[in-house]
């Protein structure tokens, strides 16, 4: 699954300003100088951020544990969650996510995603690479 514009879910934790965006218009009653002198506070993240990435990862993170599923205490990308048929394994790459499981579990899984994230299903997974790091 590829979640769309990940990075725009993530609520920001302290107070990031910025540069008015070139073409933005400011209203006439504020529009007293040069644009240079303005800036905005933003609201959520976004796509070039340094903290955006945490950011998304946090809010699927709680939304995850929410739900009932374990994060993986040795890797912080895997989720697990076992269900009285079956079990479901969410492996987090950015705005990636492969799921493994049992095909009913899986399905609830998917919907329960849907339900707060839009997202692409990429179809089933043909290969994983595996890279190990050797010293």
């Amino acid at each position: 699954m590829d979640v769309v514009t990940a990075y725009l879910y993530g609520p920001l934790d302290n107070n990031i300003y910025m540069k008015l965006p070139k073409g933005f218009k400011l209203p006439e009653a504020v529009n007293l100088g040069s644009q240079e002198y303005y800036s905005i506070k933003l609201n959520r993240s976004l796509y070039g951020l340094k903290q955006s990435g945490r950011m998304w990862y946090n809010c699927l993170y709680g939304y995850l544990l929410a739900k009932g599923y374990k994060n993986d205490p040795i890797s912080p990308c895997i989720f697990i969650k076992r269900f009285s048929s079956g079990f479901v394994i969410i492996v987090v790459y950015v705005d990636d996510l492969n799921i493994i499981g049992t095909p009913k579990e899986i399905s609830l899984t998917v919907e329960c995603l849907k339900k707060e994230f839009e997202m692409k299903d990429l179809g089933k997974q043909d290969f994983v690479l595996d890279y190990i790091l050797s010293t």
